[in-house]
């Protein structure tokens, strides 16, 4: 698989139920206007179902979002190959990836 700044499309944000839509909605805004290629998936599909399909496209960060995580500011997030979901809050993950999304050889 690609690395993650090389990869077309470097994030997706899976939601678990609609109610959390709003929420997806502002993570994905934030992570659009830094530069970062993402995508939702907001269809009423279970979790188990999106995660699969996203790591068998070999997306290399799915961002889970569900009520416990609009309603504490933050994101779970599960990397390509990682078994383990981890908790962020969106301004630390955001300074990660967009870390992460500049290739070997370029300045900050």
């Amino acid at each position: 698989h690609l690395p993650f700044w090389l990869s077309p499309l470097q994030i997706i944000i899976a939601t678990i139920t609609s109610d959390s839509d709003n929420y997806a909605d502002n993570i994905f805004n934030q992570l659009k206007d830094n530069g970062l290629r993402v995508e939702k998936d907001i269809r009423n599909e279970k979790i188990g179902y999106k995660i699969r399909e996203h790591s068998a496209a070999k997306i290399p960060v799915i961002m889970v979002i569900g009520k416990k995580e609009s309603e504490n500011k933050t994101v779970s997030v599960r990397r390509l190959g990682s078994e383990k979901n981890e908790i962020y809050k969106i301004d630390e993950i955001l300074k990660i990836l967009c870390k992460e999304s500049l290739a070997p050889n370029s300045k900050e």
